[in-house]
């Protein structure tokens, strides 16, 4: 009898903590919430964030406050959010290369993405557009290969830093074609400059980032990321079409510190996934080119193995590493 007694009070116990723990949950937030996204403001991935933050905001009844800490390609700012409690009151917006990408660009890294942080809710997927300076004269990817090769390491790019999506986007071009190029890394709006000036004659970018430039003819795109051709460059093929495996991610996640309770990760994924469905926000995907993806938080974790699995080697291959 003891024993059983024991036995059903430590059930009773548990199912307290958990009815403590989602009870909790619900009535989280009760103070302003922390969005820290790792670029400058005014780029592409803070409007994005500002986006959900006024969704969230307006959702929960309080301030969510985007919180710009730009550098290391991320790194500055998983540190920061690593040391903040794990109450779900600082989260963190991520991309690929913070969460994939990373751990095999930087030896000592200071922290492990599938054990440090927690997912909670996957955003959006951007397709890549290889774009060029008109002053380049080639209107087409054979162009663009033939000048390339006739100067092997003649012709540069630019990049929005070391390790960075278009960094390794643009190498994954150059190792497809058989090319090699100079890689010229900027930090912040100075890669969209040089490149619309012909010092950097090409990049590989979100299409969100280089739409306005090629509206208003001042780059050339070449080829786009995808299975299909983009509806906002109808004309211009993909590099699947071109007869080259180019596959590149370009997706966004929102993750928290690990230890952060189930339930409060489980409620935010809600409510994200909820913030997605309003027609305010679907506007702003859409203005940015961007796919929704939505699933359970652990569908970050999925998307973080299937990439860390299918870039490690090519990084490792091209010998990156900062």
């Amino acid at each position: 009898m003891k024993r059983r007694t024991l036995i059903v009070g430590a059930a009773l116990a548990v199912a307290g903590m958990s009815y403590g723990a989602a009870g909790r949950a619900e009535a989280w937030p009760q103070r302003p919430v922390r969005l820290v996204v790792p670029q400058a403001g005014g780029t592409g991935n803070d409007v994005l964030a500002r986006a959900l933050a006024e969704a969230l905001g307006k959702r929960w009844g309080r301030s969510v406050v985007v919180e710009n800490r730009p550098g290391a390609n991320g790194v500055l700012a998983i540190n920061y959010v690593l040391q903040q409690p794990a109450d779900g009151y600082t989260l963190f917006f991520a991309g690929v290369s913070n969460l994939a990408f990373n751990p095999f660009l930087y030896p000592s890294l200071p922290y492990v993405p599938q054990r440090d942080l927690a997912g909670v809710a996957m955003l959006a997927n951007s397709p890549f557009v290889l774009v060029v300076a008109p002053a380049m004269h080639a209107t087409s990817f054979a162009e663009f290969v033939r000048l390339a090769k006739a100067r092997p390491g003649g012709i540069s790019y630019a990049s929005g830093g070391i390790g960075n999506s278009t960094h390794l986007a643009m190498e994954l071009v150059a190792e497809r074609a058989g090319i090699k190029l100079q890689h010229v890394p900027f930090n912040g709006a100075g890669g969209s400059t040089s490149l619309m000036s012909g010092e950097t004659p090409a990049m590989m970018n979100v299409l969100a980032g280089v739409q306005p430039y090629i509206t208003g003819k001042k780059l050339v795109p070449l080829a786009v990321t995808g299975e299909r051709r983009l509806a906002a460059l109808p004309d211009v093929p993909t590099f699947k079409e071109l007869g080259y495996d180019v596959a590149v991610p370009g997706w966004y996640a929102i993750v928290a510190r690990s230890g952060t309770p189930a339930p409060l990760v489980r409620k935010i994924n809600a409510d994200i996934d909820a913030a997605m469905d309003e027609p305010a926000f679907k506007d702003k995907l859409a203005n940015q080119f961007l796919e929704p993806i939505k699933g359970p938080p652990d569908e970050v974790q999925r998307y973080m193995q299937r990439d860390a699995q299918a870039w490690g080697p090519l990084i490792r291959k091209l010998g990156i590493a900062l």
